[in-house]
């Protein structure tokens, strides 16, 4: 089982390739060196709490997708977390429901 410090890095790196940036274009956008986003990704580095809520950011991931991935993964989207925000219950199931039946439209074809 791995550590979360090795998740980390794993999901930085994963992360980071999936969006299209090099180490070099995640640092300059941090303001970190390069040396750094190399050790972040190696699991050399511990980073401070800043830090993993800056990449987090940058990489337009939640910081327990982040550290938790297997978790996250394949529940619900820090998309679909931030559009849900602030809304009842009620509202969530009215939209649940409406894209179930959309789903069911598609599968009846």
């Amino acid at each position: 089982m791995q550590n979360v410090l090795d998740t980390f890095a794993a999901e930085v790196l994963r992360k980071r390739k999936a969006i299209g940036y090099t180490q070099r274009q995640l640092a300059d956008k941090l303001h970190m060196s390069i040396r750094t986003i190399q050790d972040l990704e190696h699991g050399i580095s511990n980073p401070k709490a800043e830090t993993i809520l800056l990449i987090a950011r940058e990489l337009d991931i939640s910081i327990d997708a982040i550290l938790f991935p297997n978790i996250v993964r394949g529940h619900i989207s820090k998309t679909a977390m931030d559009f849900f925000a602030g809304k009842s219950e009620a509202e969530v199931q009215k939209y649940v429901s409406l894209c179930q039946q959309a789903d069911k439209l598609k599968t009846d074809k």
